[in-house]
């Protein structure tokens, strides 16, 4: 995709003359846009006198996340926690006899405002990052590994439906022609209202902020023996400054798919602003990428769509954190100061779907699905695999850092951990983790 075109230029739309239908679909979060109407899947065309509105594509992005956070949330404690919401959202276009039509098709959400309060672990099972934003992107990256798991299935219908093809160019995957991912913001990203230090100005670097002993800090800020020992997490801003140079896909899938960007996000009316400054301050540097041609400098359009709550979670559940990807059978709850899913999840045991060592499995699953060896697999082994990405990421982290501002944190000890096929005594075939940091 040309990236100087914007949403509205780069494509065929039909948005600001579609007419969304409101009526509840069988499916949660998918809509079909035709010339004049938007259909929502599974549903007859509305007639006579229902009430019509007419939406751009900020707005219907806004409507497909909270209809589809409405009918996947069947606890009412949790209905509050839309206030502090992210998703991802995929648009296609396609081509039918009846002429050519936008699928809007929410695939990823995320919510929570907490991390990890205790000491580190090694063994890839608890979840240190509990914020919407992240945990919305870890959503996201099981949708992928479905996706993937229907590309390498072997069956025409299943790869027709996949979102990925292969690419001459490059010989990996990437996604289809006229396949887009957006993102929907509830709330600003943390580290959006940071004050900016006096140098701000006058140097292309940018400061890092971690969460940390349960605030918003400078990476400065931070003694050395906290960070070595215990859990901290980067800003939402700085993640999407990271994933808007490496894409958001991560080290492991990058072996097998080129970078996805994210063309737009969308905010609540009062971020746009906010955010448009925020990122505009923080790409100040530009990189040459000019020796790895699947990755460049990408800008997202920030686009001001409608705030779909503004209620405080409820102080009992300020540390949940719910998770969902298109395919699950039920949303996962998680306490974030634990880093492992509650009592009243649907999930049968405690150890969440979005931990490391769940992402390892599905990686594993995938290569074992290509026929690779189903051995021991290392975490931070299988990771350093992506030689292009980990060259990117390291001209990234050593360029935008700005001096004496502590670099680009790395959570070395956590990813030391692999995963074993072991049988247990009742023959049945299991994984089991265990720490790795001798290697």
């Amino acid at each position: 995709m040309d990236t100087d075109e914007g949403p509205n230029d780069c494509r065929s739309k039909t948005q600001n003359s579609a007419i969304l239908q409101m009526k509840r679909p069988q499916q949660p979060g998918i809509l079909t846009l035709t010339a004049g109407s938007i259909k929502e899947e599974g549903t007859e065309r509305i007639e006579g006198n229902e009430a019509e509105l007419i939406l751009r594509h900020e707005q219907i992005c806004a409507a497909m996340v909270s209809n589809t956070f409405q009918l996947l949330m069947k606890d009412p404690d949790y209905i509050n926690h839309k206030s502090i919401m992210a998703a991802f959202i995929l648009e296609r276009e396609v081509n039918s006899k009846s002429g050519k039509f936008d699928k809007y098709e929410v695939v990823a959400i995320g919510t929570g405002n907490s991390c990890y309060q205790g000491w580190q672990e090694y063994n890839g099972l608890l979840v240190h990052d509990s914020h919407a934003l992240v945990v919305a992107r870890r959503s996201l990256l099981r949708y992928l590994y479905k996706q993937l798991n229907l590309h390498y299935s072997g069956l025409s219908q299943a790869k027709e439906k996949c979102i990925f093809c292969h690419s001459e160019k490059t010989q990996m995957l990437v996604l289809k022609p006229g396949i887009f991912l957006h993102l929907y913001l509830n709330a600003l990203p943390e580290g959006c209202t940071q004050v900016n230090p006096p140098w701000a100005h006058a140097t292309p670097f940018i400061s890092l902020h971690v969460h940390a002993k349960g605030s918003l800090l400078s990476l400065s800020e931070c003694p050395p023996c906290f960070l070595a020992s215990r859990v901290y997490c980067l800003s939402a801003l700085d993640k999407i400054m990271k994933w808007n140079v490496l894409g958001i896909q991560g080290a492991l899938l990058s072996q097998i798919i080129d970078p996805i960007y994210i063309i737009s996000i969308v905010t609540g009316p009062q971020e746009k602003q906010s955010l448009h400054h925020a990122l505009s301050e923080k790409r100040k540097l530009s990189l040459d990428l000019s020796l790895f041609p699947s990755y460049y400098m990408h800008t997202p359009y920030i686009l001001c769509g409608s705030s779909i709550f503004t209620n405080k979670t409820p102080v009992k559940h300020s540390n949940h954190s719910l998770n969902w990807c298109r395919g699950d059978s039920h949303v996962e709850i998680v306490d974030g100061a634990k880093g492992k899913t509650v009592d009243c999840s649907a999930a049968q045991f405690p150890i969440s779907r979005l931990c490391k060592a769940a992402m390892l499995m599905c990686y594993w699953r995938l290569k074992n699905a290509n026929g690779k060896s189903p051995g021991p697999i290392s975490y931070s082994q299988s990771k350093s695999s992506s030689d292009q990405y980990q060259q990117v990421k390291t001209l990234f982290h050593t360029q935008f850092c700005a001096p004496g501002q502590g670099s680009w944190p790395h959570k070395l000890c956590v990813d030391k951990f692999e995963m074993l096929p072991k049988g247990f005594p009742d023959r049945d075939a299991g994984l089991f983790f265990q720490c790795d940091l001798h290697s």
